[in-house]
């Protein structure tokens, strides 16, 4: 395909579509190692400080999830905005991949390790995590994108019911979301605990949903929103990874470098285009849910195995290896399938 630059959305908001594929493979990689570093016991050497902060940055990665995700929903509730058909292909994506990795994984854990057969069915419909049962394992990010899901139409029609002020609009829900997160800070901090990984990066779901539109209609933007992203993403060093910030600031710092690295790195994979780059990174971008998966259930393994010993870093490495061929095998498997369960959305 001979696109040229302009084409390829250099500089233009449609970049963040032609390649998110590429950048959801940049964020589940990093995810990745985020989850190894964070391991009690898993450590770089001291003169490999800045890698290991790179890694740390690492859970911003569901920060580029969320506001892809919005930017996708956008193209899709546009074209259908029919309420009953979106929930099911949403659903039916998220819910089969999710029940075919973690669903065996969960007979083990609930059936005969922690031995609470209860909360097995809570896990398998994705609210444990409301529920408060989220020992041994959660997968707190499923549980969240099913409930943004939910309200995606509803946010879709408050951003964009008028033709006018829709920016604006955006900024009011977007500050309503943030004032609820300091509100709940500063007078009831138990339940921001119990939300903090999901409450904040509503907001970025929220901005995301903003940012279809223009992302559809092939906006461009200035050079400067470029160069104030690689500001935001040289400050996370001092401001997130190394604890410059704390708290609710820390957590909104990380969603707003999140935001500046899918825009930063959509325009870097724009720009070496002619290198190709981004297919490397697509591949696994194709199956990042899955790859999320499958590093949750090894990351649980690899922490109760005799693994779990010697040279920590390497051998997760090798786990993640491991998930992530298991992950991309569960991806072919699933299409089959999935293409037999969207059949009656296309009658």
């Amino acid at each position: 395909m001979n696109n040229t630059s302009a084409d390829r959305g250099e500089l233009n908001f449609s970049s963040l579509s032609l390649y998110r594929n590429a950048v959801y493979g940049v964020a589940a990689i990093w995810i990745v190692l985020f989850h190894g570093i964070i391991l009690k016991g898993v450590e770089l050497p001291a003169q490999l400080r800045f890698l290991t902060d790179t890694f740390q940055l690492g859970n911003i990665s569901v920060d580029i999830f969320l506001l892809l995700s919005g930017i996708g929903l956008y193209f899709s509730f546009s074209k259908d905005g029919r309420v009953l058909r979106f929930y099911y292909k949403r659903i039916v994506r998220v819910w089969l991949p999710y029940l075919l990795m973690a669903a065996p994984f969960y007979v083990y854990v609930y059936f005969f390790w922690v031995k609470k057969p209860l909360v097995f069915i809570q896990a398998f419909f994705t609210v444990n995590y409301w529920t408060g049962e989220r020992k041994p394992v959660e997968f707190w990010y499923v549980s969240a994108i099913l409930v943004f899901y939910l309200i995606y139409p509803l946010i879709y029609k408050a951003i964009f019911y008028s033709g006018k002020g829709s920016l604006l609009r955006t900024v009011l829900l977007a500050a309503a979301s943030m004032a609820v997160c300091f509100v709940l800070w500063y007078c009831a901090r138990d339940a921001y605990d119990f939300l903090e990984k999901i409450l904040p990066r509503l907001t970025v779901f929220i901005i995301g949903c903003y940012l279809g539109k223009p992302v559809k209609e092939k906006k461009s933007f200035s050079v400067i929103w470029v160069i104030l992203g690689v500001a935001i993403i040289a400050a996370a060093y001092p401001l997130y990874a190394r604890g410059g910030l704390s708290g609710i600031w820390r957590r909104y710092y990380g969603c707003l470098t999140g935001i500046a690295l899918t825009f930063v790195l959509s325009q870097a994979f724009a720009a070496l285009s002619k290198l190709k780059l981004d297919r490397f990174f697509a591949f696994f971008g194709g199956f990042s849910l899955e790859i999320y998966i499958a590093t949750i259930i090894a990351r649980v393994i690899f922490y109760i195995s005799p693994l779990y010993t010697g040279d920590l870093f390497g051998r997760y490495l090798i786990v993640s290896a491991a998930a992530i061929g298991a992950a991309y095998l569960v991806s072919l498997i699933q299409k089959p399938l999935l293409k037999l369960l969207m059949k009656p959305m296309k009658k």
